[in-house]
């Protein structure tokens, strides 16, 4: 549900607004209902609505001054003016800061519908933009952890956190973001990468000694190498390469 801000003075027009969006609207959460302008902009600061509807003349701020001022602090709010005066004026200034509509009182109650009908359908379309751009940027952010990974596996001293500070995030998102993609810890794919690629050497590399490949692959010490690659692939290096003589 998307939340909404009634601002209006009047507490007829407040409830009025009130009773026809929670029977009409079920899209929307009424998360308040301002009655002058020093609360209508206290609550939008504190609550961030995702719709206000605001009348344009309210004691102590104008819907006006409150929409500009909110927009300059960062909130994302969108507006529906409600206002008495049917001039050029303020109609032109509503639209400069970007309100959605402008609706004259006495409010027809079609008119407050399409608004509002309006507004949720922009606010779906900013909502999945909004995921679109999310995943986006989540799989880029994969996509160049697996990369750093590959590219610094040979280093005996890359760990969880090494990764992180490259990627400038913490290290349980990053553990997070790991084991999603691939369904293994930080360790466990560092592990597999160098093993995968010592077999490779194994194999492909017979001047090299079994010593050079551990090193080559990031284990400080041989003794471990062998034992975590016997773990990997039931056999030493050595019989995993004499295995791919042919």
């Amino acid at each position: 549900m998307y939340k909404l801000l009634i601002c209006d003075d009047e507490a007829i027009i407040r409830n009025g607004l009130k009773a026809i969006i929670e029977k009409t609207c079920t899209d929307y959460d009424i998360i308040g209902l301002a009655s002058n302008g020093f609360e209508a902009h206290e609550m939008i600061l504190f609550e961030e609505p995702d719709l206000v509807l605001m009348d344009i003349n309210m004691p102590g701020m104008t819907g006006l001054e409150i929409m500009e001022n909110v927009q300059t602090q960062g909130i994302h709010s969108k507006f529906i003016i409600i206002s008495g005066y049917d001039e050029f004026q303020y109609a032109q200034k509503a639209v400069k800061l970007r309100a959605l509509d402008y609706i004259l009182k006495p409010i027809d109650r079609k008119k407050l519908l399409q608004s509002l009908e309006t507004a949720l359908h922009d606010l779906i379309q900013e909502n999945h933009a909004k995921k679109e751009n999310t995943l986006s940027a989540d799989e880029n952010l994969e996509k160049k952890a697996l990369q750093l990974l590959y590219r610094n596996y040979g280093n005996s001293d890359f760990s969880l956190q090494s990764l992180a500070n490259l990627l400038h995030i913490s290290t349980s998102s990053l553990s997070r973001m790991l084991k999603k993609e691939t369904g293994l810890s930080f360790s466990e794919y560092l592990t597999k990468i160098r093993i995968e690629s010592s077999m490779c050497l194994l194999k492909n590399s017979k001047d090299l000694s079994v010593l050079e490949i551990s090193e080559k692959a990031g284990y400080k010490n041989q003794h471990y190498f062998c034992k975590v690659f016997r773990q990997y692939t039931g056999k030493t290096p050595s019989e995993y390469r004499h295995s791919t003589i042919n």
